[in-house]
């Protein structure tokens, strides 16, 4: 009997010992990672560093994007519970910190949302509603000890929440962008938001374009503490140190741009235009000096714009260019020998091509006109004239080694290519309603680097805006791309020559001031609608270059939808209005 009990104790031990450790099999091997991960989130507290971002500069060297001081705002969730007072619960004291700080936080939410004046009551409530839930939320996670509540806090909001004196809430500097010259410059620079992780990312212009230098390296802070939450002074901390990012200085001319922002401002707001853009470029260089775009917004408060006022339509709209397009076509048609200044248009009236017919923008014609009289009365037969003798191939071909249909490459994100159709989709009308810029559609960059092919000689330059990137131990400097030469130096000579007459013998050659030499063209292009031209709505423009002896600059004006509706009542006011001030600045020398 004693030994049956016996054996029964032994089994009964022995089940005992193999339960035992089957369970450490399990808690160890079986569900380590697990448990492992538990552990450290109880007693490792993370944070996430952002470096300050490089800075973006002016050509001479002012600060257009710079970086300024502020706050993540956390809590220690075991402080807090450190603190309560007698009788009170956890939640209870949650409902009290919220209440103190929110106000703060809300205040703040409130000026980073889309026209804050114009939020409604009822949205108002429902924005500080979300904000209480998510403090809340954050600070109910009684099984993590650290918590972040609010990113981005402006240094005012710090200290205001440092005065009330809330054991438990602390703060962790960050950096946040910061343009000082406002407005100025945007389109160019682009701004600062958030990727889908909440982390900055930079947006458009050079902000986008250059988001990996500018970003730099961000670090995460890992601290071991204690079951209340503080660090474990015997454990060193271990981080990656952030590094900022590298800087870099543009060739913007302030002065420059401000000019340009000033009339493009006050012109767009007269002639009520849906949007427009300004382009100031060295045609030696392809350095941008000025871009400008109307409306224009703050990168600072970046999401009170829409997306249309944020992007940069001087690069990202494509248009059809009217007869700005003309000295692209007449540069093509003297390079390949298919016409000389001198050849005569035998075309006395309107031309049809298949089913169309093809007229002049004012319904006038001038019998026995050369190419300068074409361009000085901008002759829409006399330009498809030159385009029939180059033909398809040549034509296509040309208007492709312009640039057209490709992207520039310059270094500013969001730019378009344009629309040119496929060989084998061009009928005998595009060819002709392309020689005057319609049935193809261009940037304005891609047009401002098509005329300074002209102004400088021949050679089609590649745009840019940053001229050197700057690191820790030296400058990394742009040099000028020559992509290819497009025409002959005497094809650009001769075409200076007759842009120069276009613009003395045009029809705004009243505005022009006197001993001023520009050399340019007008466009008044229709918008297609639904497969037809709307007669009263634009895109008014003009191009230019000068002083025409030694082309200091290269500028492309255009208005989208403005009232009146043509270039030379709009676009070139505004060109003679800026190159006036620019004559000034650069000390040109008028006759």
């Amino acid at each position: 009997m004693k030994n049956w009990r016996f054996s029964v104790i032994k089994i009964f031990f022995l089940l005992l010992v193999l339960s035992l450790f089957g369970r450490l099999f399990y808690w160890q091997i079986v569900n380590y990672n697990k448990l492992a991960v538990a552990a450290t989130s109880q007693h490792l507290s993370t944070i996430r560093i952002d470096s300050p971002r490089g800075r973006i500069l002016s050509s001479d060297g002012n600060i257009l994007a710079g970086n300024q001081k502020a706050y993540l705002l956390y809590a220690l969730i075991p402080d807090i519970k450190k603190n309560l007072q007698k009788g009170e619960s956890y939640s209870e004291k949650v409902d009290e910190l919220v209440k103190q700080i929110e106000p703060i936080l809300f205040s703040e939410t409130l000026a980073d949302q889309v026209e804050p004046e114009k939020i409604s009551q009822k949205d108002k409530e429902t924005l500080e509603a979300n904000l209480i839930n998510k403090l809340k939320d954050s600070l109910s996670s009684e099984n993590l000890i650290w918590v972040p509540l609010f990113k981005k806090l402006s240094a005012p909001g710090e200290d205001q929440i440092k005065k009330l004196k809330i054991k438990g809430l602390g703060f962790e500097e960050e950096s946040e962008r910061f343009y000082p010259e406002g407005s100025l410059a945007s389109s160019l620079v682009g701004f600062v938001g958030k990727d889908s992780e909440g982390n900055d990312q930079g947006y458009f212009g050079l902000e986008g374009f250059y988001q990996d230098q500018l970003q730099g390296q961000s670090a995460t802070l890992t601290q071991e503490v204690d079951a209340s939450g503080q660090p474990i002074l015997s454990v060193e901390e271990s981080a990656s140190r952030p590094k900022q990012g590298l800087d870099i200085e543009t060739t913007i001319d302030r002065t420059v741009q401000y000019t340009v922002e000033k009339y493009l401002q006050e012109s767009g707001k007269k002639f009520g235009a849906k949007n427009a853009s300004v382009i100031v470029m060295d045609p030696k260089t392809g350095a941008i000096l000025a871009l400008a775009n109307y409306p224009n917004y703050d990168p600072g408060k970046w999401n009170q714009y829409s997306d249309d006022i944020r992007k940069n339509n001087a690069i990202a709209d494509v248009y059809e260019p009217g007869s700005t397009f003309k000295g692209v076509t007449g540069s093509i048609a003297i390079n390949s020998g298919a016409v000389k200044p001198d050849t005569i248009c035998p075309c006395t009236g309107p031309i049809k091509i298949d089913k169309y017919q093809v007229e002049t923008w004012n319904n006038k014609y001038n019998p026995n006109s050369n190419m300068a009289a074409i361009l000085e009365h901008s002759d829409n037969i006399g330009a498809a004239f030159w385009a029939q003798q180059l033909g398809k191939d040549k034509f296509i071909k040309g208007v492709k080694n312009f640039g057209f249909g490709s992207l520039t490459g310059v270094d500013l994100q969001g730019e378009e290519t344009g629309l040119l159709k496929a060989r084998q989709d061009w009928g005998d009308i595009d060819l002709v309603t392309g020689a005057f810029g319609q049935g193809l559609s261009v940037t304005a960059l891609q047009l401002a680097d098509a005329y300074a092919v002209i102004a400088n000689g021949g050679k089609l330059m590649k745009p840019y805006v940053v001229s050197k990137v700057i690191t820790k131990d030296k400058e990394i400097k742009t040099a000028p791309v020559q992509v290819r030469e497009i025409i002959k130096k005497e094809t650009a000579e001769q075409m200076q020559q007759l842009l120069l007459s276009a613009v003395e013998q045009g029809e705004a050659k009243r505005i022009i001031p006197k001993g001023m030499r520009v050399a340019g063209k007008t466009g008044t292009a229709q918008i297609p609608l639904k497969g037809q031209y709307d007669p009263n709505k634009t895109v008014a423009s003009f191009v230019g270059f000068g002083p025409i002896e030694d082309p200091k600059f290269v500028m492309v004006v255009k208005y989208v939808e403005p009232k009146p509706i043509y270039g030379a009542e709009t676009a070139e006011p505004t060109f003679f209005k800026i190159a006036s001030e620019l004559y000034n600045y650069w000390g040109i020398p008028t006759n």
